[in-house]
């Protein structure tokens, strides 16, 4: 038992030396990765990873899959995958991912549920299934939830928030999922430009602030960059439209002392 406590505390110690949390922080590939994991005001069907809120928006349904390797490290790859699907009661959908190595592994399931309650609100919950392995020691699985608001307030400005795991969960003694709140604005002061600007707290951890910023040139090419000037990374990236529906994003996120992050997401939204 005390070797399970060693390599989970491992674990933790490396995912989070850029102030992350576990591997359940980085969910959704390139989506965000661009704009250096800012985002909690923006909607579609990827908002299904940041804020559930978001995929309101999505008129009939969507599918993504998002893989990211985080400072280049094979140890430390995540792979994503969602559906979302727009009904008459609202907005269902299902995601699942998967982090780590075969010593040791971390596992997501979510269940969505979203509803606009008014033309400017909207609301969204997830119900979370986390499984943690840890090969020849077993696994355990816990179980939480997220909610999340987005509030359009005209065109140009959109306003989000989100809860990750709001209640205490223990995965091992003197360990815990610890609460993480996010919160952040989308101003778009024109159709080709738009700005973003986030907060990410995690209990026990620096307040981090990410800005990001989108650029769409022409209608099938957008391009992104963004910055945590808290852990000193900065990111690029772009999102190319392949027909109207289908949409491939790729980023790269630099970072002087812990190496670099690609990261790549395929998406069909319609």
């Amino acid at each position: 038992m005390h070797k399970c406590f060693f390599l989970f505390g491992l674990m933790i110690a490396i995912t989070s030396a850029g102030k992350a949390q576990s591997g359940f922080s980085s969910l959704g590939g390139a989506h965000f990765l661009g704009y250096a994991r800012a985002g909690v005001a923006m909607d579609g069907g990827s908002s299904i990873y940041l804020n559930q809120a978001g995929i309101t928006s999505v008129k009939n349904w969507s599918a993504d899959i998002s893989v990211e390797r985080r400072f280049n490290l094979q140890e430390l790859t995540q792979l994503s995958f969602s559906v979302v699907k727009s009904l008459k009661i609202g907005s269902v959908g299902i995601m699942a991912s998967s982090f780590g190595f075969d010593q040791y592994n971390e596992q997501k399931i979510g269940l969505v549920y979203a509803r606009k309650l008014s033309p400017m609100l909207s609301l969204g919950g997830q119900f979370d299934v986390l499984r943690y392995n840890i090969e020849n020691l077993g696994s355990k699985n816990v179980f939480s939830f997220e909610v999340g608001i987005l509030l359009k307030i005209n065109r140009q400005l959109s306003l989000g928030t989100h809860i990750f795991s709001p209640v205490n969960v223990e995965v091992t003694n003197g360990n815990e999922i610890n609460t993480r709140f996010r919160a952040g604005i989308k101003y778009s002061p024109s159709n080709k430009v738009f700005l973003l600007a986030d907060l990410d707290k995690v209990l026990d951890r620096s307040l981090e602030f990410k800005f990001g910023f989108g650029y769409q040139p022409i209608q099938t090419l957008e391009v992104r960059a963004g910055m945590n000037p808290t852990i000193s990374q900065y990111t690029f990236g772009f999102r190319l439209a392949l027909k109207e529906k289908f949409k491939i994003s790729s980023a790269f996120g630099l970072n002087n002392i812990l190496g670099n992050t690609p990261a790549i997401s395929i998406q069909y939204e319609e």
